[in-house]
């Protein structure tokens, strides 16, 4: 036990991955725990909620005014994070937004503008950044083991559209712009090789029963003229990579455990690390933020401009031309 009270922590949205934010914590975190919901309805989460000691509410100004809420966490649909996370800013409520951090590079822009003045923590939800395999990546990169860095590729596939139904807002092509899928590997992407400059993106519907596009593949580059690949896909197996490249080696990650590095001279290095609940560790980063105890791993202006160059991947796939990045 850490001998102090947990951070207590309100979330807004039960959805699939709000559940799993809260079931990473609850009865698990010495640290941090939820006492309160933010739901548009009640009836689908009151089971859930009376399971995990929920305070459910459809009023967010109510929970927003209760002194014992230490931290916001943004679990709704992304079209929603910058009204519900400047409201909570206003409020002097820490948020931690689930990625994207909004739709728009301006509601961005507004919500850390927001951070700023109200002194107030805004945090980016993006569990991939505390899998053991990315932070020896980084550990390995800052230590300069690929000398100076030429390029990376990023896969993210899922077999999720299928089921992606018209009323679920996440079948609005608004909601999930093509690329959208991209973000998961957009971010290790500019945590590795910086701002990006300019994207264009390829963009398709195969199988989804709806309007989204199911397989999307963008070319970037840096600012530091480098390149970069990432590849989108709705409607196949589960399948995840990162790799970078540089004039002295590539790494690899696959998955959550999955490490690989290949130096230019010598054999090849293969890690496969222990699991762990990459959830409950941003949740856990989250509360250390708002006690002071540590910087939250995300920067918000990396948060902030994945969202400018997620935009200008949807406009390129829109008008099938390079865009730049705001």
């Amino acid at each position: 036990m850490t001998g102090r009270p947990k951070t207590n922590l309100a979330i807004i949205g039960l959805g699939g991955w709000g559940r799993k934010l809260v079931e990473s914590v609850q009865g698990e975190s010495t640290d941090v725990g939820f006492s309160a919901a933010i739901v548009r309805r009640t009836d689908s989460s009151e089971a859930f909620a009376k399971a995990h000691g929920l305070r459910l509410e459809t009023d967010i100004a109510s929970t927003l005014a209760d002194p014992s809420i230490a931290g916001v966490v943004s679990s709704g649909p992304a079209h929603l994070h910058a009204v519900h996370g400047i409201a909570a800013m206003e409020a002097g409520k820490p948020v931690l937004a689930i990625k994207p951090l909004a739709l728009t590079a301006a509601d961005a822009a507004k919500m850390a503008a927001v951070s700023e003045a109200k002194g107030v923590l805004l945090a980016l939800g993006y569990n991939r950044c505390f899998y053991p395999n990315v932070a020896e990546m980084r550990r390995r990169l800052a230590a300069g083991a690929l000398g100076d860095l030429v390029h990376a590729e990023g896969d993210f596939c899922v077999d999720r559209y299928r089921s992606l139904k018209g009323a679920h807002w996440k079948a609005n092509p608004e909601n999930s712009p093509a690329g959208g899928l991209a973000d998961h590997m957009l971010y290790l992407a500019i945590d590795t090789l910086g701002a990006i400059d300019e994207v264009h993106a390829l963009a398709f519907r195969h199988h989804s029963d709806n309007e989204l596009a199911d397989a999307t593949a963008v070319l970037l580059r840096t600012k530091g003229r480098q390149s970069a690949l990432l590849t989108a896909i709705g409607v196949t197996s589960d399948y995840y990579r990162f790799q970078v490249f540089g004039a002295k080696g590539w790494i690899e990650i696959r998955d959550d455990t999955g490490f690989a590095f290949q130096p230019l001279k010598g054999p090849r290095e293969d890690i496969v690390f222990d699991a762990i609940d990459a959830e409950r560790a941003e949740v856990e980063a989250f509360a250390a933020a708002i006690r002071g105890e540590r910087i939250f791993p995300v920067p918000v202006r990396d948060a902030v401009h994945g969202v400018a160059a997620l935009e200008a991947i949807g406009r390129s796939a829109i008008e099938n031309r390079p865009m730049l990045v705001e």
